[in-house]
């Protein structure tokens, strides 16, 4: 007879394996982009155009939040975007702060937004949800451009950016730019494996259902609101510092909103590495396409139109299809052999 003690062993010990493998992989690839800067022939724009990546890629994952795990849909979060780059550049441009400084004061500002307009849109889901969301991006872009100490479509210019009083050139943003990624990468894998993202997923499931467990829907609707806000938030600041010029003329765009949330369905709304697919694709299919720029639009609307029909939950999960049923069929042949080990 099969002792289950061994069988679980021998599928616990795959898992561990399963699991050191997936952190190898990503380990390898931040390496990669670490060292990025001093490969020969690596120039500033380049690092530029990484940080732009990267910045795509948080909003992203900010997004994925409230799509991906809680279930909610939402076309505002350029709104977010916005709040972290205002916060930074007026806190920079009074106070002389540093990037350090704004990050944090950006994405807690948009936190506090994010939480208030959880609170707001309790009630609604699903489609109500995403033009309540909609409205919210107008409502912030329409004050940028009309609140005289934002200064409108003349923007507000800021200073070279500094990091403990020390001046960082292309290269030094972006790798603030890697390390607030990294961070943030970080946060959400333990996360969505804690109780609160079980709680966020079970709300995503079946809200009654999840009710009826014991889980306090306002408590945790606006705790992903939060969470959410303030990772756009500080893919804002970066946003406005990685040209150190922040203006109504941009962040009154409400492009920005649906640029994330199709970089999120894309790549994979309830994956890790969504976002990571879907802020490369949205940043460099224009960028592939410069004389283009039409033809790039269209593009992302036939990529994302592919995607919702062909595969609904990303990119992301159609390329790790075959290696979830490898790791199946190395887990089932676990166990069959701890039954033909045990004998009849």
């Amino acid at each position: 007879m099969v002792k289950p003690s061994t069988t679980r062993d021998r599928v616990d010990g795959l898992k561990a394996k399963f699991e050191r493998q997936n952190w190898f992989v990503v380990g390898a690839l931040f390496l990669a982009a670490a060292v990025f800067p001093i490969v020969p022939g690596a120039e500033g724009w380049m690092a530029s155009q990484a940080s732009l990546i990267i910045l795509y890629i948080i909003a992203a994952q900010g997004v994925s939040i409230l799509t991906g795990y809680t279930g909610l849909v939402t076309v505002g979060h350029g709104g977010f975007l916005a709040i972290g780059a205002y916060t930074s550049a007026l806190l920079t441009k009074y106070f002389a702060v540093d990037l350090l400084v704004g990050i944090i004061a950006g994405g807690l500002m948009a936190a506090l937004i994010g939480f208030l307009l959880g609170l707001i849109f309790l009630r609604l889901s699903g489609a109500f949800m995403a033009i309540g969301t909609l409205g919210f991006a107008f409502f912030i872009g329409t004050m940028a451009n009309s609140v005289p100490i934002f200064e409108g479509r003349e923007g507000i210019s800021l200073p070279p950016n500094r990091i403990l009083g020390i001046e960082i050139g292309d290269f030094g943003f972006y790798y603030v730019s890697l390390v607030s990624i990294a961070l943030i990468t970080l946060f959400i894998h333990g996360l969505v494996r804690s109780g609160v993202g079980r709680a966020f997923m079970a709300l995503r499931d079946s809200e009654k259902a999840a009710e009826s467990a014991g889980v306090n829907r306002v408590f945790y609707r606006t705790l992903a609101f939060s969470i959410s806000a303030f990772i756009t938030g500080v893919a804002g600041v970066l946003n406005g510092h990685i040209v150190n010029y922040v203006s109504a003329e941009v962040y009154a765009d409400i492009w920005y909103s649906v640029d994330f949330l199709v970089a999120t369905v894309v790549g994979g709304s309830a994956a890790l590495m969504g976002p990571f697919i879907g802020g490369l694709f949205i940043v460099m299919v224009p960028f592939f396409l410069e004389e283009l720029a039409d033809f790039a639009f269209i593009l992302k609307g036939v990529v994302l139109i592919a995607v919702l029909l062909l595969a609904p939950a990303g990119i992301a999960d159609l390329i790790a299809r075959p290696f979830r049923a490898m790791r199946r069929r190395q887990l089932e042949g676990a166990r069959t052999n701890s039954i033909n080990e045990a004998g009849p």
